[in-house]
C-alpha cells in the first residue's frame, strides 16, 4: 500500500477502538496489527505525518512502553490514542534493516482503580498514561506580574507536568502566554459576554484556561483572594450563561474526562484516556541504519 493507504489504514484500525487486534503475520500473539510499509514509502514523511496527527512522539528506552516484538523490532517512536499505541521501528541491521510500523493494545487505570489519596493532578497523570518530560521552568512570577493577579496552584503544576497538549485530542489547557492573551484579549472587548461574569480585571470577573474544538471555553471565576478556591466556569459558543463547578481545573478536568453521568459529558466515549503531546520538543529520526 502506498503512504496515503498505510495512514487510512492506521487511523481505521485506532477508531473505532473496539475492534480486536489480531495480526496476520505468522506467529505473532494477538493484541496487535503490524502494517505493510512499502520498499517507496517516504519514512520521513511518514513519521511526521503521524506526529502532525497523534502529537509527539514517546521515544527513547525511558519514554517508550512494553510494546509486542521488542525481541524483534527496535522500536523508535510511539504515539499514545485512545486505548492504542501506534509505533515506528525498526527491523535487521545494515542492509536487512527495514521499518516497521505496529498498532498495539495500551493499557492505562481507569478511575476507580487509583488510591483515594491520590491527588487531581496525579489522577490525571495515571489515567492518561503520561511520562513527564524535562521541560523548561515557567517563569509564574512573571506571568502572575503581568495577568495582575496570582494563579492557582494546581494550574501550575498541571502546566509543568503536562505542558503544552491536548487531554484526549480534544481539550487544550492554555499555556501561560496564551492565557495572557486571551485575558487580555477579553478585557479589551470590555463587555460581559457571558453573563454575569464580566471580564477579568472587573471583580468576580472570568479568565479562560481551558478550550476545546467544540468552542467551549473553561474559565475561574476570580472570586476571593485566594486563586486555589475559584470555581471553574463552561461556556459554549454562544454567549449565554455557563456553568458554575466549584472545584479546582484539575479536579475538574479529571471528573470531565472520566465521569461518563457528568454533567457536560465528553463528545467520544474514549476506551482510555491519553496525552496528546503538541510541544514540538521531540527531535525526529527515520533514518534505519
Amino acid at each position: 500500500m502506498d503512504d496515503e493507504q498505510l495512514l487510512t489504514a492506521v487511523a481505521e484500525t485506532l477508531w473505532p477502538d473496539l475492534r480486536d487486534l489480531a495480526c496476520r503475520e505468522h506467529g505473532h500473539a494477538p493484541g496487535h496489527v503490524c502494517l505493510p510499509i512499502s520498499g517507496r514509502a517516504d519514512l520521513g514523511n511518514l513519521v511526521e505525518t503521524l506526529s502532525g496527527r497523534y502529537g509527539e512522539p514517546s521515544a527513547g528506552a525511558d519514554r517508550l512502553p512494553p510494546l509486542p516484538l521488542s525481541g524483534q523490532v527496535d522500536w523508535r517512536y510511539a504515539w499514545p490514542f485512545s486505548n492504542r499505541w501506534v509505533a515506528f521501528g525498526r527491523t535487521g541491521q545494515g542492509e536487512d534493516a527495514g521499518p516497521a510500523l505496529m498498532i498495539a493494545l495500551r493499557s492505562t487505570p481507569v478511575a476507580e482503580q487509583l488510591p483515594a489519596e491520590a491527588s487531581w493532578l496525579e489522577r490525571l497523570v495515571a489515567v492518561t498514561g503520561w511520562v513527564p518530560r524535562a521541560a523548561g521552568q515557567v517563569d509564574w512570577a512573571a506571568v502572575e506580574s503581568r495577568l495582575g493577579t496570582p494563579l492557582p496552584s494546581d494550574y501550575k503544576a498541571l502546566v509543568e507536568t503536562f505542558g503544552d497538549g491536548m487531554f484526549d485530542g480534544f481539550h487544550c489547557v492554555s499555556m501561560p502566554d496564551d492565557l495572557i492573551k486571551n485575558a487580555e484579549s477579553a478585557a479589551r472587548l470590555g463587555r460581559a459576554l457571558w453573563e454575569p461574569h464580566p471580564p477579568f480585571p472587573a471583580s468576580g470577573g472570568l479568565v479562560p484556561w481551558m478550550s476545546n474544538e467544540h468552542e467551549q471555553w473553561f474559565h475561574w471565576i476570580t472570586e476571593g483572594s485566594d486563586p486555589d478556591r475559584w470555581p471553574v466556569y463552561v461556556t459554549g459558543a454562544e454567549p449565554e450563561a455557563g456553568d458554575r463547578f466549584d472545584c479546582t481545573a484539575t479536579e475538574y478536568l479529571f471528573r470531565h474526562l472520566t465521569d461518563p453521568q457528568h454533567p457536560i459529558p465528553m463528545p467520544v466515549d474514549f476506551r482510555a484516556h491519553w496525552f496528546m503531546d503538541c510541544s514540538g520538543n521531540v527531535e525526529l529520526d527515520t533514518a534505519m541504519e
